[in-house]
């Protein structure tokens, strides 16, 4: 979500979210679940495991 500005912010208000990093940025992505901060994901795996993320969490909330 967002920019490395305000993306934090609205991941955080998200149930699952991630901020991920711009062009010449450090490559970077925080995770938060419910309001926290529970992960700092990097390249080159930020997709593969920010999909096991949201996986686990759907599977773990709506079973």
């Amino acid at each position: 979500m967002g920019c490395i500005v305000n993306g934090p912010g609205e991941s955080r208000h998200a149930d699952i979210g991630i901020s991920l990093p711009g062009t010449g940025e450090t490559p970077t992505a925080p995770v938060f679940i419910d309001g926290k901060k529970t992960a700092t994901l990097r390249r080159p795996r930020i997709p593969e495991e920010f999909r096991r993320m949201v996986a686990e969490y759907v599977e773990g909330r709506w079973g």
